[in-house]
């Protein structure tokens, strides 16, 4: 446990350091309080420089991972959520429902988020949480996979079996035979399904579907910034580079 943690110390520091954005951002990441040094470049107060709105671009880019992250990781837990309900009734629904069920998968891995997100502007609100309640669910069908591939491998598995054997209730099986043993493999999935969530919420906000096109979000950043790539590249790099020490972090942490 004790080593577990250890291994996981620097990027579990990396993401709080980075969530911190929501309390501990230099300036006003939407204050136009600069305007006077608009489009300046690196200065000691302004490690990342100022947009053309007077914007400080290190609270912007802070605040924005931390954005990203959060409602990413929404997502992530919907997703999880989403599929072991699903893997509940699949499992428990009898061959009817089974069958049912695994065709609406089958279906729902050809149906792109951008879809999704598009189909919920049209009930909801342009919002960021419209975009994570969408990219949750265009992640259950792969998620949904994943955890049934699990389940039925464990399911089947000897010390399963063995706990069966000596009369072990539901309740302990899945405790006891079966989370001790998946656990490892749980971590992984949450890990493809969160580090898919960052790339989807950045790649939807990039395209202008968060509603507020100054929402300081890494995607949106990227957006926003881009026609300044050849004049301030800085204004595009750091976004970037944030978002690829991001995924590269999620990369890093272990399950044991």
């Amino acid at each position: 446990m004790i080593e577990g943690l250890k291994r996981n110390a620097a990027p579990v520091v990396f993401l709080v350091f980075c969530m911190l954005g929501f309390a501990l951002v230099p300036f006003d990441p939407y204050g136009q309080i600069f305007l006077e040094k608009a489009d300046g470049g690196f200065s000691w107060s302004h490690l990342f420089g100022i947009d053309e709105l007077g914007q400080d671009v290190t609270s912007r880019v802070w605040r924005g991972s931390a954005n990203t992250i959060s409602y990413a990781l929404l997502a992530s837990f919907g997703t999880l959520l989403l599929s072991s309900g699903l893997l509940t009734v699949e499992r428990n629904g009898g061959s009817n429902v089974s069958k049912l069920i695994l065709a609406m998968v089958s279906l729902g891995i050809a149906v792109p988020v951008m879809f999704l997100g598009l189909l919920f502007m049209i009930f909801m609100d342009r919002s960021p949480a419209t975009l994570s309640i969408a990219i949750a669910i265009a992640g259950v069908p792969l998620a949904f996979r994943q955890l049934r591939i699990l389940w039925i491998e464990q399911n089947t598995a000897l010390h399963v079996e063995a706990s069966r054997a000596i009369g072990g209730n539901r309740r302990h099986l899945f405790f006891f035979s079966l989370m001790p043993n998946i656990r490892p493999q749980l971590v992984e999935i949450w890990k493809l399904v969160f580090a898919i969530a960052i790339l989807e919420l950045s790649a939807l906000t990039f395209l202008g579907l968060a509603g507020d096109p100054n929402w300081a979000e890494l995607g949106t950043l990227l957006h926003k910034h881009q026609k300044h790539l050849l004049q301030q590249p800085t204004l595009v790099i750091w976004p970037g580079v944030t978002l690829c020490a991001i995924l590269w972090t999620i990369r890093r942490i272990r399950a044991e």
